[in-house]
């Protein structure tokens, strides 16, 4: 049986997201972008991290709060593969985020999901766990263009 927070979690989604999740798994894209600091440094320097989040199913999503990402990120010119987890804790509202890029780790996420406008925030690392800098990431909103698009893409149930 679903709890009050795991239900209020689902409702909390958006509606294109619950429509999605009547169809078993539930998949939403966002983009983030923002600025990141090398450690030592005062140069602010941009980033951004456009990823596509996948739970299997509903269910799956209200029981562990675990999403499977993949995308891109832009750091200092090149874009980057960029592959991990987000998970949110229902208890909370808190967002974790552990990403993977060729030759760096970025750990961190959002304090709480239902506070409007804070940021996310990163700790880049090497591979090796090496500390590089720190990266402060917001939402990209989409247009209501792009969201009338996502809307009429997914089919009613």
């Amino acid at each position: 049986m679903m709890t009050s927070s795991r239900g209020e979690a689902l409702m909390s989604l958006p509606d294109w997201a619950r429509r999605l999740s009547a169809k078993g798994a539930v998949d939403f894209t966002e983009t983030l972008h923002g600025t990141w600091r090398r450690d030592g440094e005062d140069l602010d320097r941009p980033i951004q991290l456009v990823l596509r989040h996948r739970a299997t199913s509903a269910r799956r999503l209200l029981e562990s709060g675990a999403m499977e990402t993949e995308g891109e990120l832009s750091l200092d010119g090149p874009t980057l593969p960029v592959h991990g987890t987000r998970r949110v804790s229902w208890r909370t509202g808190r967002v974790d985020m552990d990403l993977v890029a060729e030759g760096l780790h970025l750990i961190g996420g959002l304090h709480n999901l239902l506070w409007k406008g804070e940021p996310y925030r990163f700790r880049l690392e090497t591979a090796a766990g090496a500390p590089v800098g720190d990266a402060i990431l917001r939402p990209r909103r989409p247009s209501e263009t792009e969201m009338r698009a996502a809307e009429a893409a997914v089919p009613s149930p």
